[in-house]
């Protein structure tokens, strides 16, 4: 019935797939959970995860070359055998026993329609972190933590591969775009593809807890990497125009484009960029770092 799929790259995922290993196994369905490492450095954790394969439903695959977020994934659901799909990336942690039970009802109330997508959700600890992991928790707290409720108002916009069910079928038709090969974006032009295809999509509320949290210097470079491939997406693909209207950072950048205020954007990112990273590290500002994004999408258009 179940196939959870698991890339890893330099994290120890026992904790996570021993308690979904035990969940699925009181469920009483059949199932597997297959583990892809895309080439990790840290020795240590390749042996620890590679052990799960003791385990009678697990199986682990080792990347001898790093193949990226897209293309791993898309290997994983080439690998699964069973018709439902559940993603989890590596430095999730499951939070509450019923985690698989409440995905299993969500498949039976959404199965006559054959294809769809049930994303979960994402959730962080209360307890906030050290300083230097701040921004990561700030913003998941502000921006990705949010309720189904919230979440079923624009489903296709809040697309991600952290904690989600998908149908095998789906595949036939939409995979991750391998050409992306860094870090960002992957998820939004996929939730574009299924929103095009109207592919049925429930948000509920089973959250797993996003653990491995950035560094901010970490963070910031990975919204850099992010954008780098937001711009790609919106240049080189053959995307419908609504993908432009509804990414909300390109659609504000297109705004102060038309209003002359784009290259001004640029321009003081380029010239502040160091303290707005300091400001950002030092006390987390939704509205600075917005900024930020805007500011690096503008430098890189001038």
């Amino acid at each position: 019935m179940l196939s959870v799929l698991i890339p890893i790259f330099n994290y120890d995922v026992n904790p996570l797939v021993t308690e979904l290993d035990h969940q699925l196994t009181q469920a009483d369905i059949p199932y597997e959970i297959i583990l892809a490492d895309d080439c990790s450095d840290n020795s240590d954790y390749r042996e620890r995860n590679a052990n799960l394969s003791q385990l009678g439903n697990v199986q682990y695959i080792q990347n001898q070359r790093n193949m990226g977020r897209a293309k791993i994934r898309n290997l994983l659901a080439g690998k699964a055998q069973y018709p439902y799909l559940l993603f989890i990336d590596c430095d999730a942690m499951v939070g509450n026993k019923d985690f698989i039970i409440k995905y299993i009802d969500a498949i039976e109330k959404m199965r006559p329609q054959q294809a769809f997508v049930i994303n979960g959700g994402i959730a962080y600890r209360n307890e906030k972190p050290d300083n230097q992991y701040f921004l990561r928790w700030y913003y998941g707290k502000h921006r990705e933590e949010e309720s189904s409720e919230q979440r079923n108002k624009r489903p296709y916009h809040h697309f991600t591969p952290f904690n989600v069910i998908i149908s095998k079928s789906v595949f036939e038709n939409i995979q991750f775009d391998e050409n992306l090969t860094t870090y960002g974006h992957e998820d939004t032009l996929f939730g574009h593809q299924l929103q095009q295809k109207q592919i049925p999509y429930l948000h509920i509320d089973n959250p797993l807890y996003h653990e491995g949290l950035d560094t901010n210097e970490e963070y910031l470079k990975k919204i850099r990497l992010s954008i780098d491939n937001l711009i790609y997406i919106s240049e080189n693909q053959n995307i419908n125009h609504s993908f432009l209207k509804e990414n909300r950072l390109l659609k504000t950048y297109l705004q102060c484009k038309k209003l002359g205020l784009a290259k001004a954007a640029g321009r003081i990112y380029e010239r502040k960029e160091k303290n707005i990273q300091q400001s950002l590290s030092r006390r987390p500002c939704m509205v600075l770092l917005d900024f930020y994004k805007l500011g690096y999408l503008a430098s890189k258009k001038l």
